[in-house]
């Protein structure tokens, strides 16, 4: 016959209401920071496209509550000067993570994917076009 030891049983507890904290305060941290992240990745994705030498400019970040719920799970949303919108996210594939942003006209169709990263040209060449055309049609298909 086992005997329940209090002791162990309260470490247990006490470890366990310490990670759920943990996991609470981080995801607390990372809902309350989304402006500011959203912010810090317009500021960087337009500087990036200044000294390439692209003319196209994000404007603002559209608020996740004011779209379609699939809309905001896929990355973070922008206003393209022009009117167009802009989503970034990431695309992951045999490895390799992308950063890409892709443009969408006001009809809802995807015109083009940029790669956001140095080198990104060479690595979106890399990654087959069975995923990127997945995540077009995903794009495409949430935004209708």
């Amino acid at each position: 016959m086992k005997v329940f030891q209090i002791p162990r049983f309260k470490d247990t507890i006490l470890f366990i209401c310490w990670v759920s904290g943990l996991i609470a305060i981080g995801s607390l941290c990372w809902f309350i920071s989304r402006p500011l992240r959203a912010d810090l990745l317009l500021r960087t994705i337009n500087h990036a496209w200044f000294t390439s030498g692209d003319a196209r400019r994000l404007e603002a970040p559209i608020p996740p509550n004011t779209m379609k719920p699939g809309l905001a799970r896929l990355g973070t949303w922008y206003t393209l000067r022009g009117g167009n919108k802009v989503l970034v996210f990431t695309i992951f594939s045999e490895g390799i993570f992308l950063p890409c942003a892709a443009i969408i006209n006001l009809q809802g169709k995807v015109e083009e994917i940029i790669p956001l990263s140095i080198g990104g040209n060479t690595r979106l060449d890399r990654i087959p076009s069975g995923m990127i055309r997945l995540h077009i049609r995903r794009i495409e298909g949430n935004y209708e």
